[in-house]
């Protein structure tokens, strides 16, 4: 039933901006992966939302919109995170997604060392 729903609204509503869809779906691609990041460390490292922000010097309502995907931590924040649950961060620049062979020279660490 919510199946035929959803067939119903894409044909009332088709997309006419394929490029901004494609952006738009991007953004929230890298916005679902980094909270599950977040959210995979802090509970990794045993810690709640205050305790993780406390250790960032942030708050925990900053936590929970990264954690929700409502806002993307900078690099900076991402640093920040790393020390605070004491973990080594690596951004990797590579010619298709998780392709990491002959990136190593497009990789740049922070975080815990």
């Amino acid at each position: 039933m919510q199946e035929e729903r959803l067939d119903q609204v894409k044909r009332e509503n088709p997309i006419t901006d394929q490029e901004g869809h494609g952006r738009s779906h991007a953004e929230a691609s890298l916005a679902l992966s980094l909270a599950r990041l977040v959210h995979g460390l802090r509970t990794e490292a045993g810690l709640t939302q205050v305790e993780l922000a406390r250790r960032m010097g942030t708050t925990q309502s900053s936590v929970a919109r990264w954690e929700g995907g409502g806002s993307l931590p900078t690099i900076e924040l991402l640093d920040r995170l790393g020390r605070a649950v004491g973990v080594r961060l690596e951004l990797v620049a590579s010619p298709h997604a998780g392709d990491r062979e002959g990136a190593e020279g497009n990789a740049v660490a922070f975080g815990a060392q």
